[in-house]
């Protein structure tokens, strides 16, 4: 089972957020949106028994997740930000993505356990207007090769694989 940790209020106002993002952005839906709330609960479990080590930690919990990351995962150098600018540091993200092809459809999970998906510039488009005051979130492939995730208490995303 999934431990939601973060309180109700503060899910909504994550997801009320993007969605704000999206309508003033003008973002293509068919590029970037919600997942059916079905499938959040699969996308997640998924991701967390790809890269996690579910053997030492068996809750499946989004909270401080790269805690939980397995020890044998291969891992990009580190891209840091000062939080000055948080265009450039997001723009980083194209520099840890290993394909190139503009139509690949990524996951995209942010606090409070939504996930979307969407292009790469789509998502990226979202991550600009995004407020630095939310945590971690993670962007990976739909086949889970490779997970690249942004901690917020280091003001850092590293890709890590298998």
């Amino acid at each position: 089972m999934i431990d939601h940790t973060e309180s109700r209020s503060i899910r909504y106002e994550m997801r009320n957020e993007i969605e704000a993002i999206i309508k003033t952005r003008h973002i293509d839906r068919t590029k970037f949106h919600e997942t059916s709330k079905n499938n959040h609960e699969k996308v997640i479990r998924k991701l967390y028994y790809s890269f996690c080590n579910y053997q030492k930690y068996p809750t499946i919990q989004l909270a401080y997740l790269w805690t939980r990351f397995r020890d044998n995962l291969n891992q990009s150098e580190l891209i840091s930000t000062n939080w000055k600018n948080w265009d450039e540091y997001i723009n980083k993200i194209d520099l840890l993505i290993p394909e190139k092809d503009p139509c690949i459809l990524y996951y995209l999970i942010v606090d409070g356990g939504w996930v979307y998906e969407g292009r790469l510039q789509e998502i990226k488009t979202v991550l600009l207007d995004y407020p630095m005051f939310m945590e971690d979130f993670y962007i990976f492939p739909k086949n889970y090769d490779w997970l690249l995730c942004h901690c917020d208490d280091g003001g850092c995303m590293i890709r890590l694989w298998k």
